[in-house]
């Protein structure tokens, strides 16, 4: 993920479902939970890309801007 896209708090967060998401998965309990470990990787900005070009950080939260604006107009269509 970009580096700095997310809080402490929704980092810890994505761990969190993505350990519950692995222990359901498996067929584990919560007591299983220390067995999984998740790592999350911070990538500086420009130093990963799609499509044959470099993806930047800004771009990817306008994306996500006008994918949100053009759901809320289906919502209401």
């Amino acid at each position: 993920m970009p580096q700095g896209a997310l809080s402490g708090r929704r980092k810890a967060g994505l761990v969190e479902d993505a350990t519950d998401t692995v222990l359901a998965a498996a067929g584990l309990t919560a007591d299983d939970a220390p067995r999984v470990w998740v790592l999350v990787h911070e990538q500086p900005d420009g130093t990963w890309g799609a499509g044959g070009s470099v993806i930047r950080y800004a771009g990817l939260v306008a994306l996500a801007r006008q994918g949100k604006e053009q759901a809320k107009e289906q919502a209401h269509a």
